[in-house]
């Protein structure tokens, strides 16, 4: 199967913590996001990668910090890469710990794939966006490979900076600021990301590092990696399928393609798991009608429209049943939502601001 629009919910929650950190409202930043009151994820699950994109585009535009990815990132705890971060760390060298991470990548985030290539005195890892209608944010970038240095740097007791980093953030006045929090040599404006590693630092030993448990670790990330196209990472994966098509017209044979198998052996696995795909569809429906509805003013017929109902009475009541509120409700709880925050913003911060111009 292709590889599924997924992100750990782990670790999604964990950049939702640094944010709060950093001082932006939680509650604004995930509203509409994964349903109405609920400011967290449960632990481990797959979700769709467009509600990290979301997220960081949000973030984006409630934050006056261009250093906030950064920031985040390396400030994410080491439970933010579950048992992948745990291969890392007890990979033999930096190098075994880059080939874990390049073929273990998927448990944790799909939003972009980490390519890992043999380059003339050492390794170079190439990042390649997943194509998607939400776009991803360089601010996002930023957060995933300031996440990887941060936590590489924590695996050995040498240093393991990469000899260079290029990023897509396109403020040059900035780099040296970039280099100081990651520790490296930072080009900015990269049509790319790219981190150059030399040989001398790849093949520096991990002290620690236990073989034993890695071979147990190695034996859980690989039953995981093939767990992804059952139960509920399948119905993540499906959702997020969905999100990326056509919500109107949108069939099980359309998202058996984008995720590379038969319609029939897809709708043959969702039924196993107790999930046709009529009802995911419906699931994936509505978390993007909440979306809609809590961001933005598209009239209620439009959303009803573009969601694929025939009838807007059709759409409300489908609403209705998923979130228990109409739509005009959520609507309006929402209005109310972002006028308090306007309220909290126009409050002086004066720690805040001081912070951020250091």
């Amino acid at each position: 199967m292709a590889a599924h629009m997924t992100i750990l919910s782990t670790w999604l929650d964990a950049v939702v913590d640094q944010l709060e950190l950093q001082d932006l409202d939680p509650s604004r930043l995930t509203a509409g996001l994964w349903g109405p009151g609920a400011a967290r994820m449960a632990p481990t699950r797959q979700v769709g990668l467009v509600l990290a994109r979301r997220l960081w585009q949000r973030a984006a535009r409630l934050t006056t910090d261009p250093l906030l990815g950064v920031k985040v990132g390396t400030s994410l705890p080491l439970q933010a890469m579950n048992v992948a971060g745990l291969l890392m760390m007890h990979s033999a060298s930096l190098r075994d710990a880059v080939w874990h991470m390049e073929r273990y990548q998927q448990l944790v985030s799909n939003s972009g794939r980490i390519g890992v290539h043999k380059v003339k005195g050492g390794l170079e890892l190439r990042y390649a966006v997943t194509p998607c209608h939400v776009a991803m944010h360089s601010m996002q970038i930023d957060s995933l490979f300031g996440g990887l240095l941060a936590f590489l740097k924590r695996c050995s007791t040498r240093s393991v900076a990469p000899r260079l980093i290029e990023l897509t953030g396109s403020d040059a006045q900035l780099t040296p600021r970039y280099a100081d929090l990651l520790g490296c040599a930072v080009t900015l404006g990269a049509a790319q990301v790219r981190v150059c590693y030399d040989d001398a630092t790849l093949y520096a030993p991990f002290q620690g590092a236990d073989p034993a448990l890695l071979s147990v670790l190695r034996a859980q990330a690989d039953g995981m990696l093939r767990a992804q196209t059952s139960s509920e990472s399948l119905e993540a994966a499906v959702r997020a399928a969905v999100g990326n098509l056509d919500f109107h017209r949108v069939s099980c044979g359309d998202v058996a393609k984008s995720l590379g198998v038969a319609p029939r052996t897809l709708q043959r696995r969702l039924s196993e798991t107790g999930m046709p795909f009529r009802r995911v569809l419906e699931a994936a429906r509505m978390d993007e009608a909440l979306f809609l509805l809590t961001q933005g003013s598209m009239p209620l017929p439009e959303i009803a429209e573009r969601l694929g109902y025939a009838e807007p009475s059709s759409f409300w009541h489908a609403v209705k049943s998923c979130w228990g509120a109409t739509p005009r409700a959520l609507r309006n709880n929402s209005r109310d939502l972002h006028e308090a925050g306007a309220d909290v913003r126009r409050r002086p911060k004066p720690s805040t601001a001081a912070a951020w111009s250091s």
